[in-house]
């Protein structure tokens, strides 16, 4: 009887440790994933979509997929930095957004030249569907980090 209880012991040990220094298990390490390939995409998107003669475009998706992958392997690495997993939410909203804004707002310095390209639907398509990914599990991982905040 004692064995049992000392294999039982054993077996949730190393998880317990694990889910203590801050290991991805279970829902956030998904969440991650999703997070790290919908920055890996949004970087490759302007050559994927063909749509680099969009400047404006090509550099939000470019640096939106940049920092979604910085972001992605440090929570991935540090369970403090998902203190601030609610910045992904946030970066997949304007992923959605963006087009519309790049496309339609001006602003003081305008991101695009004259003879510049119109957005096509795949691009539309692309940063929509990116940034739903991105933002549904930019909010999964938030709420799974607010359950269970890290242990220090």
């Amino acid at each position: 009887m004692t064995t049992a209880t000392t294999t039982r012991e054993t077996a949730q040990g190393p998880a317990s440790t694990r889910e203590r220094d801050g290991g991805t298990a279970g829902s956030s390490g998904f969440s991650i994933g999703l997070v790290l390939l919908g920055g890996v995409y949004l970087i490759l998107s302007p050559w994927v979509i063909q749509f680099t003669g969009t400047f404006g475009m090509a550099a939000t998706n470019m640096i939106s997929g940049i920092v979604l992958a910085l972001f992605a392997a440090g929570c991935a690495r540090s369970a403090g930095l998902r203190a601030v997993a609610w910045v992904i939410p946030v970066l997949g909203a304007w992923v959605i957004a963006s087009p519309w804004v790049i496309s339609r707002g001006r602003g003081l310095v305008p991101l695009d030249y004259p003879g510049m390209q119109e957005l096509n639907t795949a691009t539309w398509l692309s940063n929509v569907i990116a940034g739903a990914i991105v933002l549904v599990a930019g909010i999964a991982l938030a709420l799974s980090t607010r359950r269970h905040p890290a242990h220090r």
